[in-house]
């Protein structure tokens, strides 16, 4: 590789570690920020569906934008003002500006991160897109483990709850500057629109379905997890900082050595596999008494949600002969869906019940649901196969 590619190899990375810098730390954060603004713990919760919504109006934005507009500035100008309103963010005592400034931060960082996908395509093939693209994966939950480890030693010492994003715009600083400093010229030729619609079938509808329950069932985990701790075992902030560490450190692992099954095994049974040690692991959290064994726990649950998403596409992926670009837009369109709903809905059950283990239960009910839809998919996708199969013969 040049050195430019090398540079802008960092650019789709990065971002994946700074969206990570403030989606892993959201169950850290609550509880310091509620105690700033004054206001309950599940207002704070539901304040981040915002942020998650604005991921999600952001990816549908960057489809069109980038029809009109180049990368390299697109980038610039996102991340710019992406560092404005952090500083913002963290000297601001408004509590009624962070709908605004949260959902507008989110949206910029997805714009971003659809970018940075499209400059992997524009300047690798073959094995070398493939690990960039898995190293995305590896970075997110990486990030999961630093900046859990971060939130935690801010929180001990008192600091102010947006004390981490500080760190986040660092790194888009770096961002920037090796933006400025990059040829975002294409080294691929583009290639040509294939005019093919996607078939949609119920089988592809489902997954999407099942994806977006998975995704609300994961988010809500990450917000409740380090409060429910502390709730049920009487812990302090840094036994939620050290589970949140054990998820993301096992799922570091697990996306990896994902990458090396779905190459051995048909990923539906990977998937099967997750989904199922997903459910196992939340239930077992609301049962245990001991907060080692949670801990524990948090390696399973870790491993159970490292490379699900992916999995997730390509099962539903399978269903379609020719699969189209609306196809994977409708599978990463159900998975923001569901990020966005999980602050919402599960701190809306929290402050009906007035119990964190509630939101836990919710999660558990919810990846029952998952299980039961993906039985339903494996049926569907059987006899699509032995349809395939007896019209060949």
């Amino acid at each position: 590789m040049t050195a430019n590619q090398y540079r802008l190899m960092f650019v789709p990375l990065l971002a994946t570690l700074i969206l990570g810098g403030f989606v892993t730390t959201v169950g850290l954060i609550t509880g310091p920020a509620a105690l700033k603004y004054g206001v309950a713990i599940t207002d704070i919760a539901s304040q981040f569906t915002w942020f998650t919504g604005g991921v999600f109006l952001g990816g549908i934005l960057a489809f069109f934008i980038f029809d009109y507009f180049l990368i390299k500035p697109v980038i610039l100008c996102s991340y710019v003002v992406s560092v404005c309103l952090i500083i913002w963010l963290h000297f601001s005592t408004q509590y009624f500006l962070l709908p605004f400034l949260l959902s507008v931060i989110g949206a910029l960082m997805a714009i971003v991160t659809c970018g940075g996908v499209t400059v992997i395509t524009q300047q690798w093939v073959a094995k070398q897109r493939q690990m960039i693209m898995v190293s995305q994966d590896a970075m997110f939950n990486g990030g999961g483990i630093v900046f859990s480890g971060a939130v935690t030693w801010f929180v001990l010492n008192e600091f102010e709850w947006t004390s981490v994003y500080l760190i986040v715009a660092v790194l888009i600083g770096i961002v920037v500057l090796l933006t400025a400093t990059s040829s975002f010229e294409p080294v691929l030729e583009s290639e040509e629109e294939v005019d093919v619609v996607g078939t949609w079938n119920a089988g592809i509808i489902l997954v999407g379905i099942s994806l977006l329950l998975f995704m609300m069932a994961k988010i809500s985990i990450f917000v409740w997890a380090p409060q429910f701790l502390q709730q049920a075992f009487g812990a302090g902030p840094e036994v939620g900082g050290q589970f949140m560490t054990n998820v993301f450190t096992a799922a570091f692992v697990g996306s990896l050595l994902g990458t090396w099954a779905a190459s051995k095994v048909d990923v539906k049974y990977l998937l099967y596999c997750f989904v199922v040690l997903s459910m196992f692991s939340v239930f077992a959290l609301t049962v245990v008494s001991s907060t080692s064994i949670v801990l524990l726990l948090a390696y399973g649950y870790g491993l159970s949600v490292s490379a699900t998403f992916n999995s997730y596409v390509a099962f539903g992926l399978s269903f379609v002969e020719q699969p189209s670009h609306k196809n994977v837009v409708y599978l990463q369109l159900m998975s923001g869906f569901g990020s966005t709903l999980a602050p919402f809905v599960s701190s809306m059950i929290v402050d009906v019940t007035d119990s964190i283990t509630s939101a836990m239960q919710f999660c558990f009910v919810t990846l029952f649901f998952v299980a039961i839809s993906l039985v339903l998919c494996h049926l569907l996708h059987h006899r699509m196969v032995r349809s395939s199969s007896a019209a060949l013969t």
